[in-house]
C-alpha cells in the first residue's frame, strides 16, 4: 500500500538533453578549439592593421621629411611597399633623368611598374620610359612606350597624354597616316581632355 505523500512514478522520470545539449556534451572540446582559433585569428589581424597602419605612417612622415635623391632611397628601402615607397620612386627616376643618369632611371621606372600595378599611378613607369628615350633619342623606342602605356591604362589620368606624344614622334617620324589615326583615336576616347584640344589646336594633319 502506497503512501499518500509517494509522488507518482512520472515526477521521477529525466528529460532527455536536448539537441543542444547533446551538441555541447559529444563536441565540447571542437567548439572551444575553434572559439580559441578565431580569437588567435583575430589578434593576429587585429596586430597586422595595426603595423601596417604604423608602417604607413612612418613612411609618409620620412617621405614627407626628405631631402634630395638620398631622402628618396631612405623611403624606398625601409618602406618598400608603401605608397610613399612609390611616390619617392617616381621621383627619384626623374631626378636621375635630369641628371643623365637613363639607365638607373629607367630601372627605376620599371621596378616601379613591377611594384606598383594598381597604383592609380601605374602608367607614370611606362611614361617615365618613354621620356627617357625620347630625350636619348630613341623616337621609335619612347613611342612604343607611349602605345603600350596608352593601350595598357586606357582609364589612366595620363592615357590621352600618351597618345598624344605618340603622335607627336610619329609625326617627327614621318609617318602621317600613323599620326591621323593616332590624333583620331585621341578624339574619339577622348573628346574633352587637354591632349585632344591640343593635338587639333596644333596639327592641321585631320584635314589634310
Amino acid at each position: 500500500m502506497s503512501s499518500p505523500f509517494t509522488p507518482p512514478e512520472s515526477d521521477f522520470e529525466i528529460a532527455p538533453p536536448s539537441t543542444l545539449e547533446l551538441l555541447w556534451e559529444n563536441h565540447r572540446n571542437t567548439f572551444l578549439g575553434g572559439l580559441a582559433a578565431l580569437l588567435i585569428i583575430s589578434v593576429i589581424v587585429l596586430g597586422v592593421i595595426i603595423v601596417k597602419r604604423s608602417n604607413r605612417i612612418d613612411s609618409e612622415n620620412l617621405f614627407a621629411n626628405a631631402r634630395g635623391e638620398a631622402g628618396w632611397r631612405e623611403v624606398i628601402t625601409k618602406y618598400p611597399h608603401s605608397p610613399a615607397a612609390a611616390d619617392a620612386l617616381l621621383l627619384l627616376a626623374s631626378s636621375l633623368r635630369n641628371a643623365g643618369k637613363l639607365d638607373e632611371s629607367d630601372s627605376l621606372y620599371s621596378h616601379f611598374a613591377e611594384s606598383f600595378p594598381q597604383s592609380p599611378l601605374a602608367i607614370s613607369g611606362l611614361l617615365g620610359r618613354a621620356s627617357n628615350a625620347r630625350v636619348s633619342g630613341h623616337p621609335d623606342r619612347a613611342a612604343s612606350s607611349y602605345q603600350q602605356a596608352a593601350a595598357g591604362y586606357p582609364q589612366s589620368y595620363g592615357a590621352p597624354f600618351a597618345l598624344l606624344m605618340e603622335a607627336r614622334l610619329m609625326a617627327q617620324l614621318g609617318k602621317i597616316d600613323e599620326t591621323r589615326r593616332i590624333i583620331q583615336s585621341l578624339a574619339s576616347q577622348y573628346p574633352t581632355s587637354f591632349s585632344a584640344q591640343a593635338a587639333g589646336a596644333s596639327s592641321g594633319l585631320q584635314r589634310n
